[in-house]
């Protein structure tokens, strides 16, 4: 499919990019901008290393380990990753104390 001359002018950046660079934050212009409410900011995701942190301060993660430990932690049955998760916490801690 060929473009037509406005497609290619809709394309085309025609941003001043040395003017913005060189703007104060008194430049900007932010009366379109709605005012942040309570409402909105309920609604709000945390971003940890570009993945969510949900409530409890808890962020996703692929983590690879060995067989023997998932088939370990499996076994314990539904909260096992909860069940991984308290023995890091328990050896961050231990180290935090014994290891400097």
């Amino acid at each position: 499919m060929l473009c037509n001359e406005d497609d290619v002018r809709l394309l085309k950046d025609e941003t001043d990019w040395e003017r913005v660079k060189n703007m104060s934050d008194d430049d900007i212009e932010f009366s379109d901008i709605p005012e942040l409410t309570d409402e909105m900011a309920s609604r709000m995701v945390r971003y940890s290393y570009g993945k969510p942190v949900d409530k409890d301060n808890k962020v996703e993660v692929d983590l690879k380990i060995d067989n023997d430990v998932y088939v370990f932690f499996k076994s314990l049955g539904n909260d096992w990753q909860a069940s991984i998760n308290e023995t890091l916490l328990q050896a961050v801690k231990f180290k935090r104390i014994f290891v400097q």
